[in-house]
């Protein structure tokens, strides 16, 4: 299935009738071209590890299988029947990181998504918590995007990775989970820059549509407003987010480059979004090699997941509707009523509909 996107209602459905199928049985598995690694099939059941099992995949968590570090445990890369995964080891040093322990497996216990890592299984033994992942071959965006990458990623790629992203958040949005922790250190891709979201330590299950009070965590750039102001979270403040991983996918920039160091990313993007100054927000490594079009509505539907009060940005499912069109090479209008429809031709500019009586804005 291409894209397994399952309501609430329809998710009630399934719990009430034990003959449909369950969200892992809707997807299928896909191989990288360059380096064959294969994702596990999601019909995969997660399982409880030893802690011997997982000591002797990792190679006793050697220095050599080292992946990334984490705010909540380091990651190793490991084997077990000749399949590849990745052991995340869970700080357990106070109740927090039991926790987050806990959120991680709750979030991802059943997501099935091409573009969500799938949890394999855990390990609870003693004082011992590690979580068991599929091993995604490329690591993450954030590495590819450094300005020290040797090969940063291409235009095309940029875009891939935009939709793939928008994707899996709005698979996690329609099972009612906000991720909250939506940058590009948690975006992981194969060489084929193919999306698989990770890191849930921070996500939340919330009722559809509704907000939830918290403590603030996470990486303070990619904070929505009102995350910022009251602690206040919603499948908005991941749309924030996003609208942050998408100035780092045009811009090539990290939140904390010394370029914008003192205003920050977002600040300083903000009067070239708004003057549409696009062509000087591109990745200088992107200069000739990028479409401008693209790059046009690219920077119009970040302002949109940008705006200050949440109720007037976009959501998922428009998201992933636009980029749809965006990756085709055209653009797109949202109207009040959250339909989309292809530009007229004659609208060029957002300041004809803009206040008009059937558009919120262009994107």
């Amino acid at each position: 299935m291409s894209h397994p996107h399952t309501s609430v209602k329809q998710e009630k459905q399934h719990s009430n009738n034990p003959e449909a199928p369950h969200m892992d049985e809707q997807v299928g598995c896909s191989v990288c071209s360059v380096c064959s690694n294969m994702r596990p099939k999601f019909k995969w059941k997660k399982r409880d590890f030893t802690c011997a099992e997982l000591h002797a995949a990792t190679h006793g968590f050697s220095p050599k299988n080292f992946l990334s570090e984490g705010g909540f445990g380091a990651v190793y890369k490991g084997e077990i029947c000749g399949k590849k995964i990745a052991v995340k080891q869970h700080v357990y040093a106070s109740r927090k990181g039991e926790k987050e322990f806990k959120s991680e497996v709750d979030a991802l216990s059943k997501a099935r998504h091409e573009n969500v890592v799938m949890l394999l299984g855990s390990c609870s033994e003693g004082n011992h918590r590690l979580l068991v992942y599929e091993y995604v071959c490329n690591g993450s965006l954030d590495q590819h995007l450094s300005q020290h990458s040797r090969k940063p990623p291409s235009w095309q790629d940029r875009v891939k990775v935009a939709v793939g992203t928008a994707k899996g958040l709005l698979y996690l949005h329609e099972n009612n989970i906000i991720h909250r922790d939506m940058t590009p250190n948690n975006i992981l891709v194969t060489h084929d820059y193919e999306v698989l979201l990770g890191d849930f330590g921070l996500a939340r299950t919330v009722s559809e549509g509704s907000s939830h009070w918290t403590d603030c965590v996470g990486n303070l750039e990619y904070w929505a407003p009102e995350y910022a102001e009251s602690g206040t979270v919603s499948t908005k403040t991941d749309v924030y987010s996003f609208g942050v991983v998408l100035l780092q996918l045009i811009t090539g920039m990290r939140t904390t480059d010394k370029r914008v160091v003192e205003k920050g990313l977002v600040r300083w993007a903000r009067p070239l979004l708004r003057q549409r100054k696009c062509q000087e927000l591109i990745d200088g490594r992107m200069i000739n090699s990028h479409d401008c079009h693209q790059l046009y509505w690219m920077s119009r539907l970040a302002e949109s997941c940008l705006k200050k009060d949440p109720d007037n940005r976009l959501n998922m499912n428009i998201v992933v509707k636009a980029l749809g069109q965006i990756a085709q090479g055209r653009g797109c209008i949202v109207r009040k009523d959250h339909s989309l429809t292809l530009p007229r031709d004659d609208i060029e500019d957002s300041s004809e509909s803009e206040g008009g009586s059937g558009y919120i804005y262009i994107i």
